[in-house]
């Protein structure tokens, strides 16, 4: 009984913890913020503003699954990419603990397509291209916006093991033969190695040698730098509704703070976290709480919307049930094949 209790417990404390990062995130943006002129400022975001918005989004998102496409070698339709990855969006936004990742790779988990490791292993790449990029932006315009370097210690960490995960991956990827040839020998010594290890290993190298082809490198993290770009505009299509005549390179350095708050602990769709670190850039430009929060606000529920949409499209066409494919990621168990 007390094993079931302390079970139960840890289970409400997984679930309690990152709802609370999130109320917190939320209480310390609104305790600034005169609401009455928070609603009237997302009343001065028109039709016109969310239409463009909308357009941009979709682009950005088409270049961004494009980007995964490449990564995944290409080894499942443009179609399954996209719906897949805005279902592994659907999952982090319906639960904590930021489980789409793994999420996606479970979905294309098959015999005749990549393993649920080969598409894990193409996600990661694709997060550390992501972290590089925003580390990138960051760190570019923090200077136009701090005086001193004593701020750019966390933003250019991250840079740096950015660049080291890009550098790692790509050593992986490039000499990935080498690896199996030493795990072969390894694995002739131990059985642990030769039956559990070296498969897994052999998925993951698969799903990584698309790094060691330039061309394909180059048009995976391109297609990704497009992707932000088109997220830039879209951010500024919106704010320009809400601030008169802003600069464009705000967009840039603000969202890609936004980026870095949305990786932190929190409750689903990084609600809280999100619009706190938009607001604090924001503050950092000088730009009003409620405006930042309103725009903040919108980009966010746009995300959740139409990704949570594709979603939902997505895992019908798989048949496949969210809590289901929730259940899966704690358990990081691939599907059942039944016969017929």
């Amino acid at each position: 009984m007390s094993s079931q209790k302390s079970a139960f417990l840890k289970k409400i404390s997984r679930w309690l913890i990152p709802l609370l990062i999130s109320v917190l995130a939320f209480w310390l943006v609104l305790r600034n913020i005169d609401l009455s002129k928070f609603i009237t400022n997302l009343k001065r975001v028109g039709f016109e503003a969310v239409f463009y918005a909308t357009l941009l989004h979709f682009l950005s998102l088409l270049f961004r699954v494009f980007s995964w496409y490449i990564l995944l070698g290409r080894k499942v339709s443009f179609t399954d990419a996209f719906f897949t990855m805005n279902a592994g969006y659907l999952l982090n936004n319906v639960f904590p603990f930021r489980l789409g990742e793994i999420g996606r790779a479970l979905l294309l988990d098959n015999p005749e397509g990549p393993s649920a490791l080969e598409a894990f292993s193409s996600v990661i790449v694709e997060r550390v291209f992501d972290v590089f990029l925003a580390a990138v932006f960051v760190l570019t315009l923090l200077p136009r916006v701090l005086a001193g370097d004593s701020h750019q210690t966390l933003i250019l960490i991250a840079f740096l093991l950015a660049m080291l995960g890009i550098l790692a991956l790509y050593l992986i990827a490039r000499y990935r033969k080498h690896i199996l040839v030493w795990l072969d020998r390894w694995g002739e010594k131990a059985a642990f190695i030769d039956r559990w290890v070296k498969p897994k290993a052999a998925q993951i190298l698969e799903g990584l040698s698309v790094l060691s082809n330039p061309r394909l490198f180059l048009l995976a993290f391109g297609s990704l730098f497009i992707s932000w770009i088109l997220a830039f505009v879209q951010n500024f299509v919106v704010f320009r509704a809400l601030y008169p005549n802003p600069p464009f390179w705000w967009m840039i350095f603000v969202l890609s703070i936004g980026t870095f708050g949305i990786a932190l602990p929190s409750g689903p769709a990084g609600l809280g976290v999100f619009e706190g670190a938009m607001v604090a850039g924001f503050a950092l430009l000088g730009v009003d709480a409620g405006v930042g929060f309103a725009h903040a606000i919108i980009i966010h529920a746009m995300s959740i919307v139409y990704n949570n949409i594709f979603g939902m499209i997505g895992l019908h066409l798989r048949g496949e049930a969210l809590v289901d494919l929730y259940q899966r990621a704690i358990r990081r168990s691939p599907k059942v094949q039944t016969q017929e």
